[in-house]
Parts: structure tokens; sequence; C-alpha cells
């Protein structure tokens, strides 16, 4: 027959005054505990009680069930013998064959020890310890996330055994002392210290995903993050990443991130001894900083700086894969009708053919002053600006500059005529100007004007399964100016395109340096399909024709009066079939001078996509013909994704690969093995790139993602989400 006393103290107090005095120590705390159990047997003299079958002890702290039961109150000691189970008060579930209770069952010792934690990982130790601060201690541990029974010696994917696992709640923390991970049962690694956050924290310092690579250039090499967080401030965190090359040197990583109440500030640092094209075992640094402001009235502000000691390692090594750095400062305000900017900038080339080519812009100001409201008779554009850069190509000039544009639009049902009027002063002070420019003009002053007229219409065709609308559209653009183009170089539109975002321009070049006396016809077709059946189709073909004046001072000067043929052509057809179309056909021989077809879709899980580009070498200042050639596939199976990727060099009528990549990635929301590990492969191939800063290599990337110990994501995007979620919460 079981016995039920709600109060411990009463069953062993039954027969004794000795008792009753011992329950006036324990009552405070033991008035709380609930027993039972099949049996109970009570020794008096030496004030012990046994209690066999079913015994359920339960606290403020932790529930216990054992078999047997026998506590000696003379020494406040309980042994709990045959199967064992302790359920805590956080949820963790801790299984054995011998568990020693003391303190008022506040503190615990078992032999061996098997369990399961809150956040459902498991541990087991050769002996268990809890003292009455809530810390436990498992010597000869175990710990592992991965879903397994270690009582029955399941083994685990992966697992951290160490001599002594600690917990301790204050900090939040699990410490091991000389772990050793193993993955598949073979060791991977070794650490005198480890230590991690527990299941109870989201932001916590500790080691991050490492990534495992080879290639036949770095051989064996390793990218191992440390992040951290500061516990009691929550505004700024950091990582610590050390790169080791096991052919090709080291190099040490150090990301920074901190948050202002109106500011946000980013920085990477870089140093280490790397093989780079001066010399095997350069010593070499970099630094990246960007910080952007909200400043007072409306003021936004950002500045970024780069600057690198030795120009191949970043992009050799994928730190930073720009060929040229831009430092600067930028300042702007955007009101409703008015943009303000204030802008320096120094750019650094990684090219040892460009040294003269590091332009410093110190500074830009320019005020923009506009309207489009429908509602005005007319709407305005104001812009002043005032401009001064060093060394761009060995020219240093100032310029200041100011331009006004009046637009009127009249509707006359589905017509529309829209014209424009405008007039702009430009003052040059050319300081400096390269060996091949024998011109020594150095004050320049110009005075322009234009004047547009455009007419379009809108033909409507719209039934139950088909919108279609056709819109042609003809302009008359005449600009008159002082003739300085064999004077001011021109900086600003050199590489001029001419395409449909700029083909209705009054001044096509668009930039202030290239301003023309010209007379122009300029004409276009758009039509607008949306149907049901085939998708949404956008066409546009247009051209423009000299009628009088000049066209010169520009890379891609086309000598005839007749531009290229501009066309554009998007069609989304559905889900499976989608692409895009931009080309410029000689208007001579409707010949291609520059294209870039798309073309992309999905079906049954499979994406794909190809992307082709060419230029002819007169759209280019280095005279070379490109062509290239992007083809990728991917596709989802289940909690898989894969991915393919080729580029090829098209050029002279050949046929060579740029570079290949295939990538195996783990896309579900748990975790690849047993919900505890994720391993993720990546292989790529540049075999034909002919940069001298980035050498042909094979390699192949493995990044492992540990559940508890390692479920963070190398991404600065990420710690900078985490970062902002710890500020707002």
């Amino acid at each position: 027959m079981k016995i039920l006393s709600i109060f411990f103290i009463l069953i062993i107090m039954l027969s004794s005054k000795s008792f009753g005095e011992a329950k006036n120590d324990l009552s405070p705390n033991t008035k709380e505990i609930e027993f039972t159990s099949d049996s109970i047997k009570v020794d008096e003299k030496n004030k012990i009680v046994t209690a066999s079958g079913n015994v359920v002890i339960i606290n403020e702290n932790r529930k216990i069930i054992a078999d047997k039961v026998v506590y000696d109150q003379n020494i406040d000691k309980a042994v709990a013998t045959g199967k064992v189970v302790l359920t805590e008060k956080d949820g963790s579930i801790y299984e054995s064959n011998e568990v020693v209770l003391t303190n008022e069952f506040k503190s615990v010792v078992a032999i061996p020890l098997f369990g399961k934690l809150k956040d459902q990982s498991n541990v087991s130790a050769k002996k268990f310890e809890k003292n009455d601060d809530g810390e436990t201690f498992f010597n000869e541990g175990v710990y592992t996330a991965c879903e397994c029974d270690l009582k029955k010696q399941e083994t685990p994917i992966w697992r951290l055994e160490s001599t002594q696992i600690q917990h301790d709640p204050k900090t939040q923390t699990i410490y091991l002392k000389h772990p050793v991970m193993k993955i598949f049962s073979l060791p991977v690694y070794y650490l005198p210290y480890l230590s991690f956050p527990d299941w109870t924290v989201k932001r916590r310092s500790g080691f991050l995903t490492p990534t495992y690579g080879y290639s036949n250039r770095n051989r064996f090499h390793i990218k191992v993050p440390y992040y951290y967080a500061p516990e009691n401030d929550p505004t700024w965190d950091m990582t610590f990443t050390t790169h080791q090359n096991g052919k090709t040197g080291h190099s040490d990583q150090l990301n920074i991130r901190k948050r202002y109440d109106n500011t946000y500030l980013q920085t990477n640092i870089y140093k280490g001894n790397l093989n780079t094209n001066k010399s095997n075992g350069d010593d070499v640094f970099a630094i990246n900083l960007k910080a952007t402001s909200s400043l007072k009235n409306e003021w936004n502000m950002t500045i970024e700086g780069k600057y690198a000691d030795q120009e191949t390692f970043m992009r050799r090594y994928g730190f930073d894969n720009d060929t040229s750095y831009k430092s600067y400062v930028e300042l702007e305000k955007i009101n409703e009708n008015s943009i303000s900017n204030i802008q320096i900038y120094n750019i650094q080339n990684l090219d040892e053919t460009s040294s003269d080519n590091e332009p410093v812009l110190a500074p830009s100001v320019s005020h923009h002053i506009f309207n489009t409201n429908e509602k005005h008779a007319f709407n305005y554009d104001i812009k002043l600006n005032a401009h001064s850069i060093y060394n761009d190509e060995s020219y240093d000039i100032k310029r200041w500059s100011g331009f006004g544009n009046i637009n009127k639009k009249l509707y006359f049902g589905n017509l529309l005529l829209d014209t424009d009027a405008n007039i702009g002063l430009d003052l040059y002070s050319i300081q400096g100007r390269p060996s091949t420019d024998t011109n020594n003009n150095r004050y320049i002053d110009r005075i322009s004007s234009g004047l547009s007229i455009a007419a379009s219409n809108q033909f409507n065709f719209i039934n139950e399964n088909t919108s279609f609308k056709i819109e042609p559209k003809i302009q008359l653009s005449s600009v008159l100016t002082t003739d300085r183009t064999d004077e001011v170089p021109n900086r600003d539109s050199s590489e001029f395109i001419l395409d449909q975002a700029n083909l209705f321009l009054n001044n096509q070049y668009q930039g202030r340096d290239n301003i023309q006396s010209n007379d122009r016809l300029n004409f276009g077709f758009t039509a607008l399909a949306m149907t049901e059946n085939l998708g949404d189709l956008n066409f546009f073909v247009g051209q423009s024709q000299k009628l009088s004046g000049t066209q010169k001072n520009i890379s891609i000067a086309n000598k005839d009066r007749q531009s290229h043929i501009i066309n554009t052509i998007s069609w989304n057809i559905n889900k499976i079939y989608n692409f895009s179309w931009f080309s410029l056909y000689n208007h001579h021989d409707l010949k291609s001078d520059t294209s870039d077809f798309q073309f992309n879709g999905s079906i049954d899980g499979w994406s794909y996509s190809a992307n082709h580009r060419s230029v002819n070498k007169e759209f280019v200042s280095n005279n070379n013909d490109r062509e290239e050639l992007v083809l990728a596939l991917s596709k989802n199976f289940s909690n898989w994704k894969t991915s393919y990727s080729r580029k090829y060099d098209l050029k002279n009528d050949d046929e060579e690969l740029i570079s290949e990549t295939l990538g195996l990635e783990y896309a579900g929301t748990g975790y690849m093995f047993d919900n505890c590990l994720t391993i993720l492969f990546e292989y790529k191939s540049t075999g034909g790139v002919a940069d001298r800063d980035i050498l042909p290599e094979d390699s192949v990337y493995l990044t492992f993602s540990f559940r508890n110990i390692g479920d963070f994501k190398y991404q600065p995007k990420a710690f900078t989400r985490v970062l902002d979620e710890s500020i707002n919460n």
C-alpha cells in the first residue's frame, strides 16, 4: 500500500522526540518537499529513512524518481539507486544508476549520468555534480547536439569529448576543458579550453562556423572565425577570422561593428604574410572602413575608406574583388523638391599601369532644385555645382556650373506635347594637363542653351484577355553653345553609349564637359502587351539623327548622321520562360555592335539562366573586343540545393572557359545529419583568368555548421541584423 505524505518531515518524526527536534531545523525548506513511495522503513536510532518502490521526491528545483532512496538525516544526505531519473526545473532530464543528494536536495552527485538538455542536445559523464548554485559539472563528459541515445552507446554524427564540462546558469555558458571534436568518430581538432553559450542565449562570444578547403595553389586551407559580443553593451560586436593557407601563407581579419544613436560604423582590417605577385612571403596590410550617420536638418553622411599596401592580395585571396579603391566622404540632404550633395573622394587603382589615373575629388558641391507636380503650369529643374578634381589621367580641373531647365506638358486627348528649354553656364580653371594635351588654355568659360519639343500618342487596345498599348514618339532637339570641345577635357561622358534612357535628353552626353552645338531628330516606338497566355511583352526601338552641328570628343564617335538603332525587348512569358535583350545595331548593315541577352526560368524545381554579352572594340576605350557567356543551372531536391555555373570568354571567335563553380547546399530548416550537422560543398575553377592578380586555380571548399556551437553563417549582414535586433530589444 502506497503511503503519501505532503510534508516529508512528518514521516521522519513519527515516533521520536529527536526527530521532532530535527523538524525544527528542516521545516523552513522541507515544507515544500513532496514525497511518495510504495513502502517506508524508519530507523529511529540512527535517524535513517529508507523508501522503496516507485519513489518520487519533488521540491522546488527538481523531480526525482528512483527505485530506492535512503535518507540519513545526521548528515543531510539521500542516496537514490536503481533507475534514477532527475527532471530539472529548466526541463533537462538526467538518468543515472546512483544519485547522491545533499544540502536539502539542492546539491546532486550522480555516477554515471546520461542527460537530455532542454534544447534536446545530449550529454553523458562518468560522474555528474550539481551544487546549490545550479552549476553542473560533467567529468569525463561527452556533449552532442545530435539526436541519439548515449545510454545505448549510439554514436552521434559529431561529439565533443572533454575531461570536464561545466554549465554555469548565471553566465549562461558551457565550458569545456581539453575538448576533442570528433566527426563520424574521427578526431578533427583539439583545444585546451572551449566555451559557448547555452540554449538560453541568442548573442554570445564564441567560435563560428569554420570553412575548410583545398586548392592547387593554397593546398589545404582553413578559415576559423571567432565572434565577440560584449554582454553589457549590445551596441557593438566584432569577428576575428584567421585564414590559414597551407602553402601560400596566412592572414588575419578583424571586422568590428558599432551602432550609435544615429550612426553605424563597420571596419575590416587585414594583416598577414602571403604570396603575392611581388614576392613570396610578402607582409601585407589593408583596411576598409564604412560609416553612415543621420545628422541634423535631415542631412545624411556616408564615409567609406579603402587602402591596401600591396595591390594583389585582396583580389587574389577573395577578400575584395574591386579593381580600384574609392575612399570618400559624402553628405546628402533630400527634400521633397531639392537634393543637396557634398562629396570628397580619392581613388587608388590596383593596377600598376594606372598610377597616372588616381583622381582626387576635393570637393564636389551640388544643389538640385526641381518641381515635377503635374498641377503646376510648368516644371523646373535647377542644378548648381562646384567641382575640383586632381590627377584625373594627369588633369587637374576646377569647374563651376549652373544649369536651369523649364518643362511644359500639353495634353490633347491621347496626344502629348512635351517641351523643354534650358540654359547653362560653365567656368573652368585647368591647372594641369598631360604632356599629350598641348592646349595651354587655363581659364575657359562656356554658355549653352537648349530647346526641345516632343510629340507622342498612345493607342490602347483592350479586351477580356489582352491589353495592348503602342506609343510612337518624335522629338526635335537643338543645342547652341560656345565651342569649347577642343579646350575642355571630356572627363564625365567619354564612354558615351546611346540608349533608351538618354535618347530623348536635350544633351544626350549628359555630362557638363562635352556640350556641343547640334540639331537632332530623335524618334522611338514603344509597344506594351499584357496577355493571359503569352505573358507581358515590352518592346522599344529608336534612333537619333543629327541634322546639323558636331559630334566629337567621345571615344565612341559615330561619324554618320544616323546613330545606332536602339532595341530593347523584355518578355516575361511565365515562370518557365523569360528573356530580355538590349542591342545597338549599326544602321548600315544592321550588325550588333553591343548586345546583352538574358534568358532564364524554372521548371520542375530546375532553375536556369544564360547571359550573353558582347561589345565591339569601338565601344570601349581600350580598343578590345569583348564577348562573354555565362550559363547557370540549379535544382532543389527536397532539402538540398545544387548549383552549377560556367563562364566563357568568346572573343576572337575562341571559346575559353574562364571559371566554373559547383555547389551543394543544404536548404532545409534544420540540419543535414541527425539535425545537428550541415556540411556545405563548393567547387571553383578559374582556369582561364587573364588577370595578373587572380591566378588560375581549382579549389574545393567545405563549410561545417554544428548545432549550438556553430549555428551561424559567416555573413556580415547577418551579424548586422543580430546587432540591430539586440539594440532594438
